[in-house]
């Protein structure tokens, strides 16, 4: 088998899949709504990639090596049967791991559909728990209750141990880290500052 490795030759075990590039937040950091506005031209349906192309991606890059893989967006809890690729994709037997990246709003509808399909382990976007400061970042969508409900839906089918990533921004939420902190301190999940 052939491996892949990075510029260090590293061997490289990991593979990031946008399934989606449309999202229903506008976080500051990510999709600013000056950007990415009602006129915005995201892909047509068509120039998605299709599962089939997904599926025979990844069974390529298993064979060079990968045996992580983690579906991201956008939201891919908006790509239309999600947990139909996902039961396609857990089917491959190379893979050791297989994670979705989601902001969480959708969550409460799909943990379950996403356990039974296969799904390994889930990475939630939550910035605060501040529901002023959460509004202020993601453009006025959704709400922590929403992610919190969702994330204890998550919980509730089995999904253990959730990566919550916390982007940090100095002056915004730079505050309500400890807030975090507290939060999820024994709750069993892991939680990731990225500094932005």
């Amino acid at each position: 088998m052939i491996k892949t490795t990075d510029k260090l030759n590293r061997p490289l075990h990991d593979l990031r899949i946008s399934v989606i590039d449309r999202c229903n937040f506008r976080c500051t950091y990510c999709m600013p709504e000056e950007t990415y506005s009602q006129h915005y031209q995201f892909l047509k349906k068509e120039e998605w990639l299709t599962f089939d192309e997904i599926i025979r991606l990844v069974r390529a890059f298993t064979q060079l090596g990968v045996k992580k893989v983690r579906l991201t967006g956008g939201e891919p809890l908006l790509r239309p049967d999600l947990p139909e690729l996902i039961r396609e994709l857990s089917q491959i037997s190379d893979i050791e791991d297989l994670a979705l990246t989601t902001n969480g709003m959708l969550l409460k509808e799909f943990a379950a559909p996403l356990k039974q399909a296969g799904l390994k382990r889930l990475n939630l976007s939550l910035d605060t728990l501040d529901s002023r400061v959460f509004h202020l970042m993601n453009g006025h969508r959704g709400s922590v209750d929403d992610v919190l409900n969702g994330l204890k839906a998550a919980e509730g089918v089995g999904f253990q141990s959730v990566k919550i990533n916390v982007v940090v921004q100095r002056g915004v939420n730079d505050n309500t880290v400890m807030d975090m902190v507290r939060y999820f301190r024994n709750s069993g999940h892991v939680l990731r500052f990225i500094e932005y």
